[in-house]
């Protein structure tokens, strides 16, 4: 059974891709959905959890399954996440709450088509509470659902809406318990064929009875439970959880009792490790390394290298790894996972423990909730079992200046979308175009919060997050739904995009207008307008000055400062419709790219289309005085004003990270930014030439990581416009 990876990793990198299900596992996705909408058809009357409880139990009997010989996990037919069968049902919602429900639409539409805000109702964002789900097993999670239930029908609060909730679960449960016993009796079945079939039927068997037992056991427990989640619930399970932490207890005890072997171990997590290979989400799936005990110690232990380590051999760039720091980590642990890094497996993120502790804190969580926080997405952090959060929107910050230029009007979709901020001749000194520009962000904030109140309140009705919500025992003891409003934080997050290149073109307005009189703001407009056709030597003179975000000039990190105060004022804290409160997040995603299409050009330099600064990073190529210069610019921002999550992006050249003294100078700088309460921080490693090279022949670099935000794709797969924006700024890496 032991030792086969080699031989089965061509089945695990398609397993997800190109799929095979013998004839009578059972129907295809396309079947599936058809029955779901005639099964919702069928029952007008019911609620929609009980409903999408139904449907769910539907896809569990009927969609395809396999149990290969080459995998230690089974395969469902609804394995495309782009295909979700649930999706029609969750879709018809969807539209029924846009047309009965939605106050915003109007609004909603303007911000979208110019590109000022975008939004979205996101499920995409759950994260269980994986200690009780390994403490309880599935029967034990529909055991405490059940008890909850029994507990609000003494005390009188079971309402139609609360029963409906509950009902909603155990169909549910009930459901994902009769589909292990399905995998069960497939795998069985193919005892003759695949010597693995009596093993894994004893996993499942045992996962069906109760709780998980040893390493194998609850890597297929979380296998499952993402699979049920994700694939077929419709939410993202945003984080595998703490896995070093959670696993270890399981590891210790198969290697003292001779259970399993640690090489056993080592090709468990491999296979394992190759499911979200093989899935290949975009946005990649993470789980996290460490954190701090209760006694002030580390939680890195030996499962924490031994992951590390087989994530390092399989050489993929997918699931992505998450590594919470503090000055308690293990050095020789921060610098195996540098040592990655700098040799292209670049899919890991630091999240330093005392920034996020901080952010928590300022947001009213206890010591406690901050200390276990768990790590999810790209970036985003909250209380294990305690909070949930959403990204309802994101601020364009360069859209600000179009309004302006443009007096509350977008170019780029005639829309009147902005504030009046008035003719360009009223703003004599630098004091009002920025007055102004705060006026029109102010404006994109309150029109994201106007429609994510109205478009948020309805979750729970579009899509009951009923795998989820039977994992968080406060949604349990209120009876309402985890994602939506059951959690005892619901946090909704505000994102930007741009902040960075925002800064750099208000620099270039206070230099090129009120400084050096070379341009009146309507004739500035006027150039943009045209994209700066007829003006590249000024273009290059304004792209090649020297006040521009990340080089440690105090001037403009005074600038940057005041806008994320700005920023922070205005969103945190603000109640929801959720229950809870908004939050601040200098995470920008791939808005930096999406938002950048629909904005035109601005006084930075930058063209009509192009992308603009990502995270709290600089523009790409303008931190010209080095890394530590932009670590200082960065980190005179307070990171508890984006409480969302404070992401920085480093490029250097594999010149000043080679060696021993390579080695130290990465982990200096990571611990210079955790010193300073910086918070994310992720790295590339190139050289100019190279990616040169990788766009001449790209056959050669088929396996060449690209860390774009939050998560790593393949230089290959990139359009040539974002390729070249990496090329850009590997050309003008600083020491």
């Amino acid at each position: 059974m032991f030792n086969t990876f080699a031989a089965d990793k061509s089945y695990l990198q398609t397993k997800f891709k190109t799929p095979s299900f013998a004839a009578g596992s059972g129907v295809d996705n396309a079947t599936v959905k058809r029955r779901i909408l005639e099964l919702a058809d069928s029952m007008p009357d019911a609620s929609h959890p009980v409903v999408k409880g139904r449907a769910f139990e539907l896809i569990t009997r009927e969609i395809q399954i396999d149990v290969s010989k080459h995998d230690w996990y089974p395969a469902f037919g609804c394995y495309d996440r782009n295909d979700r069968p649930l999706s029609v049902l969750v879709q018809r919602w969807d539209r029924e709450v846009n047309a009965t429900r939605l106050q915003c639409r109007q609004l909603w539409d303007a911000m979208q088509k110019s590109g000022a805000g975008i939004m979205w109702k996101d499920f995409d964002h759950s994260v269980p509470d994986w200690d009780a789900v390994y403490t309880l097993g599935f029967p034990g999670l529909r055991e405490r659902a059940r008890q909850y239930r029994r507990q609000h029908e003494e005390r009188g609060t079971l309402t139609p809406d609360v029963a409906a909730y509950f009902d909603g679960i155990d169909i549910t449960y009930t459901a994902m318990l009769d589909m292990i016993l399905r995998f069960r009796d497939f795998a069985l079945a193919q005892r003759g064929d695949n010597p693995r079939a009596e093993a894994v039927a004893a996993c499942l068997q045992a996962l069906h009875d109760g709780p998980p037992q040893d390493t194998y056991q609850v890597l297929q427990l979380v296998y499952l439970f993402f699979m049920f989640g994700e694939h077929i619930d419709r939410f993202q399970v945003r984080s595998l959880g703490n896995l070093d932490r959670t696993v270890m207890p399981y590891y210790r005890r198969d290697i003292d009792s001779g259970r399993y072997s640690e090489a056993q171990i080592r090709e468990f997590f491999a296979y394992f490790l190759m499911q979200w290979a093989g899935i290949d989400n975009y946005w990649g799936h993470p789980f996290y390394f460490g954190g701090t005990r209760a006694d002030g110690e580390s939680e890195i232990n030996e499962l924490s290298y031994l992951i590390l380590q087989v994530y390092d051999q399989l050489g993929i760039w997918t699931p992505k790894l998450q590594l919470k720091v503090s000055p308690n980590t293990p050095q020789v642990f921060i610098d195996l996972a540098l040592d990655m890094i700098r040799r292209g497996h670049n899919s890991i993120v630091f999240l330093c423990e005392p920034g996020m502790w901080r952010a928590l804190k300022s947001k009213g969580f206890s010591d406690e909730e901050a200390r276990t926080c768990f790590i999810s997405g790209c970036y985003e952090f909250g209380a294990l079992g305690r909070s949930n959060g959403t990204a309802a929107g994101h601020i364009n910050m360069l859209k600000p200046l179009e309004f302006i230029f443009n007096n509350g009007l977008d170019p780029h979709s005639g829309l009147a979308c902005g504030r009046k901020t008035g003719l360009l001749s009223e703003l004599r000194r630098f004091e009002d175009f920025y007055q102004a520009y705060l006026m029109q962000l102010e404006g994109i904030i309150e029109n994201i919060i106007t429609c994510s109140t109205d478009f948020e309140k309805d979750l729970h009705i579009i899509s009951p997050a009923q795998v989820f919500s039977a994992t968080i025992s406060n949604s349990l003891e209120t009876g309402r739904d985890a994602f939506s409003n059951g959690s005892v934080h619901n946090l909704s997050a505000i994102l930007q995009a741009g902040l960075g290149t925002a800064v750099d073109a208000l620099m270039a307005v206070k230099e090129l207008v009120y400084e050096m009189n070379l341009l009146s703001l309507d004739q500035l407009r006027d150039i943009l307008a045209n994209n700066w056709q007829g003006q590249e030597k000024l273009r290059q003179r304004v792209l090649h000055g020297r006040r521009k975000y990340g080089n440690g000039i105090a001037e403009v990190d005074a600038l940057a400062q005041d806008i994320a105060r700005f920023i922070g004022d205005k969103i945190n804290g603000r109640p929801n419709s959720r229950g809870g409160i908004y939050v601040a997040s200098a995470h920008s995603a791939k808005q930096f790219l999406d938002m950048g299409v629909k904005t035109g050009a601005t006084p930075d330099g930058r063209l009509a289309g192009d992308e603009m600064s990502k995270n709290i990073s600089p523009t790409m190529g303008m931190d010209r005085a080095g890394v530590t210069a932009m670590i200082s610019s960065i980190t005179s921002i307070d990171s508890a004003l984006f409480p969302g999550d404070f992401p920085l992006d480093v490029m250097l050249h594999p010149t000043t990270v080679a060696g021993d003294e390579g080695l130290a100078a990465m982990r200096a700088l990571l611990f210079t930014y955790m010193q300073r309460n910086g918070i994310a921080m992720h790295f590339n490693v190139f050289d100019a030439s190279v990616l040169h090279d990788a766009q001449e022949h790209p056959d050669k670099y088929q396996g060449l990581q690209v860390r774009v935000c939050g998560w790593n794709v393949l230089f290959n797969n990139m359009a040539k416009k974002e390729q070249d924006a990496y090329i850009f700024r590997a050309e003008n890496i600083r020491d």
